[in-house]
């Protein structure tokens, strides 16, 4: 054992991705994890300073080891609202707790078992930290607790709220994140809150903390949803010079601590928010689109590069919203001499060629996942995509050419598909696989809270299996896939879920490249029938 110990520690700083690819292939599991695993590291305890005004906090899951870049702006505002607070992530801390001993089975931080998450025997499972996070909270005795909601942690925060209410219930319970986007759904899911910011929180939230800290119990504030409020609720205002937020700098931890169990570490960045398009049928994320300076954004990663980071992720819809910012950019980051490496996520876009490709890729850009969604001239139209498909080849095809990895993904069963588009869009994948890095997610279609399809089904035939009044009441974010169909040609769960299972058996059988996440999105969706 103490040769094992002797040779990882030599092994250690010496290893690569690809290197760890390797010994996979022929190390003992136990062998490999002493080898090429982090720990030892150094865990922070899970710790809150008494007497504060506020206690900001991240309950898992939040993927790992991504670092949570909207509790980082966040916590930048608090810094200006004059109050006493602490910023607490006790994600990392518990995914580094569970994995310190080797990776869990199932690992619940790996995105294809994060569903187990809305599962009460998964939060059962962590009774000990649920009620260690709610007694140090107590004892803290902070006059508000914010906490970020991020649309799979919310049995975990109702575990965590309902413990600190019962012991401290005059507490100032404040929400605020992905499940607060959009009203209708914060209401339903966390009534137990005195306050759910709404949306983006910069100029909606010093307002609410400046009066909470006179002692108020305001209501009927622009983009905040209170228990007090007298009037419905009203939209508040949109930062819209984006450089003048200033970026996370994650200084309530050290940023070595954002590393996964095997070393790995990928900085996300927000260059711009909403979405240039804003039209896809099926999109939830279609908000008003703001972009920062090429100048703002390579400050950002050049300040995280000085502080170690090297892999970076664009964590945003539409990385090329503003071709010209996004090319600035690339020549800012070439000019600085910053060997980084970054990916982002974008639309096909007809203005992207191969000159622009090469300039991203000289720029470290190394994999782009495109969200091409509709793979034939049909499709594209009923989901309103913008592009056709001699765009979306020719953009495969430019970005292969620059040495840039790329990644596609596909929505399946929209309203007016029929079985001849199926055919077709496996024809079309097949005859790009050369051009196709890997086939990123297979997603049947969902009726998500803000897309088209559910804020108007009437106008895309879309039908319910019950009253729609009450299925939307009872289930404000997500309709369950079982309880909606289409008409003209009639398309229900069964259908869609016959269609995913032929495209995925063709394209294996024609080997292309599929993730693990896709696979497990074809099993998940099996399992629901």
């Amino acid at each position: 054992m103490t040769t094992i110990r002797k040779f990882a520690n030599y092994i250690k700083p010496l290893l690569n991705e690809k290197t760890k690819s390797c010994l996979q292939k022929v190390m003992p599991p136990s062998l490999l994890w002493k080898t090429c695993s982090i720990y030892p590291i150094e865990i922070p305890e899970i710790a809150f300073t008494k007497g504060l005004d506020m206690i900001l906090v991240e309950l898992p899951p939040k993927s790992c080891p991504l670092m949570p870049n909207g509790l980082g702006y966040v916590h930048n505002i608090l810094k200006g609202c004059g109050v006493s607070f602490q910023t607490a992530d006790i994600n990392i801390i518990m995914y580094h707790r569970h994995h310190v001993k080797g990776i869990p089975s199932p690992d619940l931080w790996e995105q294809s078992h994060s569903s187990k998450w809305t599962q009460q025997r998964t939060i059962d499972l962590f009774s000990k930290e649920v009620n260690e996070i709610s007694n140090k909270l107590v004892q803290a005795y902070p006059r508000i607790i914010g906490i970020s909601v991020n649309g799979i942690n919310c049995l975990f925060v109702k575990a965590v709220v309902d413990k600190v209410k019962k012991s401290y219930p005059e507490v100032t319970l404040i929400a605020g994140g992905y499940d607060c986007i959009y009203p209708e759904v914060a209401k339903g899911l966390y009534p137990e809150f005195d306050y759910l910011v709404i949306g983006e929180a910069e100029l909606t939230l010093p307002p609410l903390i400046s009066a909470l800290k006179r002692w108020e119990r305001p209501y009927n504030l622009p983009g905040v949803i209170s228990k007090h409020d007298t009037q419905p609720f009203m939209q508040g205002a949109r930062p819209q010079n984006l450089d003048t937020i200033e970026f996370p700098k994650y200084d309530w931890a050290t940023l070595d601590l954002y590393r996964d169990c095997w070393g790995g570490n990928t900085v996300p960045i927000i260059s711009n928010r909403g979405c240039h398009w804003s039209r896809c049928t099926f999109c939830c994320e279609c908000f008003q689109w703001r972009t920062r300076s090429a100048k703002n954004i390579a400050d950002e990663i050049q300040w995280l590069y000085e502080q170690g980071a090297r892999c970076f992720r664009f964590n945003e819809s539409d990385l090329i919203g503003n071709h010209s910012v996004i090319s600035e950019l690339c020549r800012e980051i070439v000019t600085r001499k910053l060997p980084i490496r970054f990916t982002g996520e974008l639309r096909v876009d007809p203005r992207s060629n191969l000159s622009f490709f090469k300039l991203m890729k000289a720029a470290g850009c190394d994999r782009l996942a495109f969200g091409v969604d509709g793979w034939n001239e049909h499709l594209l139209l009923l989901q309103n995509k913008g592009y056709t498909m001699v765009d979306v080849e020719q953009n495969l095809l430019d970005c292969t050419k620059a040495g840039i990895k790329t990644d596609i993904n596909m929505v399946i069963g929209v309203p007016g598909e029929i079985e001849e588009d199926i055919s077709e869009s496996i024809d079309n994948i097949i005859r790009l696989k050369s051009y196709i890095s890997c086939v990123q997610n297979l997603n049947i279609l969902l009726l998500k809270v803000g897309s088209q399809y559910y804020r108007h089904p009437e106008k895309y035939r879309i039908k319910f299996h019950g009253n729609k009044d009450e299925i939307y009441a009872k289930y404000p974010h997500l309709i369950p896939p079982e309880l909606w169909y289409s008409e003209e040609p009639h398309i229900g769960i069964v259908t869609r879920v016959q269609r995913l299972n032929r495209i995925y058996n063709q394209l294996r059988k024609a080997q292309v490249s599929i993730t693990q996440y896709a696979q497990w999105e074809v099993e998940r969706d099996n399992q629901n029938l």
